[in-house]
């Protein structure tokens, strides 16, 4: 047996499904679940723009298989609905499996891949491990976020602070905490991206009960839009920025994971780019009740926040660090 196949197969196929552009029909589906042994049944999907419906569903082996209902030559497992939509060779289907689920692709022997890329990736797990995890910091009190937001169950074990004082938000492209392939460092005078990492996004803990997703570009927004509008109820995302596909994926991914009638809030920044973001978010084929949430004043959350938080802010007894996204 090929290993790697066999690891494919088990590939939540909704969550791929959706990042290709198709929305889960749930009031004609069972619920999309990725755990090995459910029973779901009836997964209906279909693609927004060409109208392609197919009936996936999750085996007894833990295999995910599909049928088409448009095309009776269109079935099988992921593998062959990767070759039936662009991928001409069992080597293209391996790349963009790899792709993903985050694994590293490379021409080169897999040998050398791993003695080429596994020391990034243990390096930034272990400056991770050694970071602290903290209730409060300086540089968000003078954004003015509380220590009850900090410490709140929403968010705690999503940051952490280095032996320099900077803020990490991890990065994930699998499970947690194997997954680890980077993070985020900022502070009031650097904000930039982990040597070696990679950027996909960063997210909120999820909690049970959870109905809606609120997606922002910066980690501080999301901190923000909590403080300002909490709810025990709401999961966050953010995208650090614009998005490439993988990173869509990611979101993709996050949305497909909502419960039906969930609501998302594209809380993006308030200007052109965020606009264009938060389209391209909402294009990504999930079936979820979209809203556009913009802040009453400034060009993001934060922003609105240190107005709102203007008292909080001067009682620090300190001067503002001043901005870093």
């Amino acid at each position: 047996m090929d290993e790697e196949l066999d690891r494919f197969k088990r590939i939540n196929f909704c969550e791929y499904a959706v990042s290709r552009g198709y929305r889960l029909i749930r009031r004609e589906s069972t619920r999309c679940g990725g755990s090995r042994g459910s029973t779901a049944s009836s997964l209906l999907l279909r693609h927004s723009s060409t109208d392609d419906k197919i009936v996936a569903r999750l085996d007894r082996d833990g295999h995910w298989t599909y049928f088409s209902v448009r095309d009776d030559r269109d079935n099988g497992t992921i593998i062959d609905f990767v070759l039936r939509r662009g991928a001409r060779t069992l080597s293209e289907v391996r790349r963009e499996l790899r792709a993903w689920t985050g694994e590293i692709h490379s021409p080169v022997p897999s040998i050398v891949r791993t003695k080429a890329m596994d020391p990034d990736r243990t390096t930034i797990r272990q400056v991770f491990a050694r970071a602290s995890m903290v209730a409060d910091h300086p540089y968000l009190n003078n954004r003015g976020l509380r220590r009850e937001t900090l410490t709140s169950a929403r968010f705690a074990g999503t940051w952490r602070v280095d032996a320099r004082g900077d803020l990490l938000f991890p990065h994930f492209d699998g499970p947690r905490p194997e997954g680890l392939c980077g993070f985020e460092r900022k502070s009031a005078r650097f904000s930039g991206f982990s040597a070696g990492g990679r950027k996909t996004v960063w997210v909120s803990n999820t909690l049970p009960g959870d109905n809606a997703l609120v997606i922002t570009e910066a980690v501080i927004d999301a901190f923000s839009y909590h403080q300002l509008q909490p709810s025990e109820r709401t999961r966050y995302l953010s995208t650090s920025g614009s998005i490439g596909e993988r990173q869509a994926r990611h979101v993709a991914a996050a949305i497909a994971k909502l419960p039906p009638r969930s609501l998302l809030a594209l809380a993006t920044d308030n200007d052109e780019a965020g606009d264009r973001l938060a389209d391209k978010i909402g294009n990504l084929g999930a079936d979820a009740r979209y809203e556009r949430h913009r802040p009453p004043a400034g060009k993001d959350w934060n922003e609105w926040l240190q107005r709102c938080e203007r008292d909080y802010i001067r009682s620090l007894g300190h001067s503002n660090p001043g901005r870093s996204r």
